[in-house]
Order: C-alpha cells, then sequence, then structure tokens
C-alpha cells in the first residue's frame, strides 16, 4: 500500500469514527429557531460545496449587527458547517450575525488550501456586508482545534502585509475586534506537532507543504500588536491542552492582550472541544464568556 492510500484510509477511518461521535452528540438537537433567519448553501469560492457558506441573522435584523465569522475544525480531514450549525445558532440566538462555512479538506487539498479559503470567506463577508447587515467595526472569529489553527493564521493574514505575501493573498480588507481561540494546535514548526506519524502531518502539513510554507507555518512570527484581544481555552483533559498553556505564555511573553482559561477540574473534567455540546452546563459557561469577553469589546 502507498503513503497516499495508508493516508487515506486512515482519514477515512477518522472521519467515520468522529462522525459518529459528533452525530451522538447533537443527536435530536433543533437546526431551526423562529428567532434565527437562516440563509444556506451560499457560495463564495468555486470549490462547489467545499466552498459554500451558512449566514444566521436574528429574526428582523434591519440594521449592522455584531458578526462572528466561525472556522471549524476537524484535523483539517473533517467537519463541516452542517456540524457547526448548532454552535452557530446559538450564537445567532445570542444576537450576533454568523457566517459558518465550508473548507476543502485534506489531504484532498494541502496547506494552505482551507486558509486560502478563510481568505476567501474574509473576502465575501466584505462585499456581502450591507446585504446581510455584517457590522465590519464589530467583527469577532471563532475557531476550535484545526478552526484554532486557522483563527491564529486569519489573525496574521488581516494585520500582517508580509504574511500575506507568503500565502499570495491580497488584503481583504477587514479586521476583527476579537478572537475566540479554543482548544487549538499553535507553534507548527516543532517536530512533536508534525511528526512524520501525524495524519495532520502527512496529510494536510505534507513534507512538501512544509518546504514550501515553511515561514508561513510559522505562524507566530507574523503576530504583533496590530492582532486584537484573544480569548483563548483548553481543557484539564484535553489532548492538546499543552498547546493552550504554550500560546497563553507566547502571549503573555509578547505583551499581548488576552484571557486565558482552563475548564474542567479533576471531578468535572472536560476533553477536546467540550463548548461544541449544546447540552453541556461547562460548555455553555465557556460560551457565555466568550459572548461576553465580545460583548466587552463592543462596548469598549
Amino acid at each position: 500500500m502507498s503513503t497516499n492510500d495508508s493516508v487515506m484510509q486512515a482519514v477515512t477511518k477518522m472521519r467515520t469514527e468522529w462522525h459518529d461521535n459528533d452525530a451522538k452528540r447533537d443527536a435530536n438537537l433543533p437546526t431551526h429557531f423562529p428567532e434565527v433567519q437562516r440563509f444556506d448553501n451560499l457560495s463564495y469560492g468555486p470549490a462547489g460545496v467545499a466552498n459554500q457558506l451558512d449566514v444566521y441573522l436574528p429574526t428582523g435584523t434591519t440594521e449592522p449587527i455584531p458578526t462572528v465569522i466561525n472556522i471549524h475544525g476537524g484535523g483539517f480531514v473533517y467537519g463541516d458547517k452542517e456540524l457547526y450549525q448548532h454552535y452557530c445558532l446559538w450564537w445567532a440566538q445570542n444576537g450576533f450575525a454568523v457566517v459558518n462555512f465550508n473548507y476543502r479538506l485534506a489531504p484532498e487539498t494541502i496547506f494552505p488550501g482551507a486558509l486560502l479559503d478563510t481568505a476567501a470567506v474574509l473576502t465575501w463577508v466584505k462585499q456581502q456586508a450591507a446585504t446581510y447587515h455584517f457590522d465590519l467595526n464589530n467583527l469577532f472569529v471563532t475557531g476550535d482545534s484545526a478552526g484554532g489553527t486557522l483563527t491564529e493564521q486569519a489573525l496574521a493574514l488581516t494585520t500582517n502585509a508580509d504574511y500575506r505575501d507568503l500565502l499570495g493573498v491580497t488584503d481583504p480588507g477587514i479586521h476583527f475586534k476579537g478572537a475566540a481561540l479554543n482548544c487549538g494546535l499553535y507553534f507548527l514548526d516543532r517536530p512533536e506537532a508534525l511528526d512524520d506519524g501525524s495524519i495532520v502531518g502527512l496529510a494536510y502539513f505534507t513534507p512538501s507543504a512544509r518546504k514550501e510554507y515553511a515561514a508561513a507555518i510559522r505562524t507566530e512570527d507574523y503576530l504583533s500588536s496590530a492582532i486584537p484581544p484573544l480569548y483563548v481555552m483548553t481543557a484539564n483533559q484535553d489532548f492538546l491542552h499543552d498547546e493552550g498553556i504554550r500560546f497563553d505564555q507566547f502571549l503573555i511573553d509578547h505583551q499581548l492582550p488576552h484571557t486565558f482559561n482552563v475548564y474542567g477540574d479533576e471531578d468535572h473534567t472536560r476533553g477536546h472541544v467540550f463548548h461544541l455540546d449544546m447540552r453541556d452546563p461547562l460548555g455553555q459557561e465557556c460560551n457565555l464568556a466568550e459572548k461576553a469577553f465580545f460583548t466587552d469589546l463592543i462596548n469598549a
């Protein structure tokens, strides 16, 4: 069996297992609410379903309102907007316009494909702001797991021309007022982050991509005081727990404004992306804390 075949076999297995687990978590959750208006399957790029997004608005919205762009997780090989609709609908129920999008997955598309799709979404949001009442002065981004990585990269992309040049993308012309990075993976240039045995390393950040885009993969080199305040969180049983600790220390060392929280304790443990469980009281506590963090920035 070739390396490509073995990677695809492993990815297929992961997609099946993760989908089954997520389906159990989200079973019987509603997908429509009278207080939320949905605009589904809007195209933002040429890649068919992989370049579709949904917009959720509080029903009756007629003026620009604070807006959240959510970047889904899934190890760069799994996930879509349908999986994240429950989380994104929660934001709309809490008074935000929400953009919930698909991006191209690995191994079919390697780095920087998902990031280029994210950049295209940002351009789309700027262009469609009047149509969907996006308040570009109060624009926020959330991302978990691989989406946390993409959120960090989106922050670099929107604030640093040198980073855009590495990727060959134009300035989307938007600026985030704040961001929430949840259970993310950071500092990718470490051997233990993308070792040759990891599916993320083999499927998305492939050896060829890591060679061609070595500088862009060191995203932390392109973060500066131009980025907005961040809410960074992990959980005590998150397998990426140490990534959050490391990123918190980086932000402290570089005097970048942020809030950092580790959720769960010995008696009430929490794992990776627990906040996506809309039935979990501690997950809701986390989501409400991030909402309050954004609201404070709006009112500042």
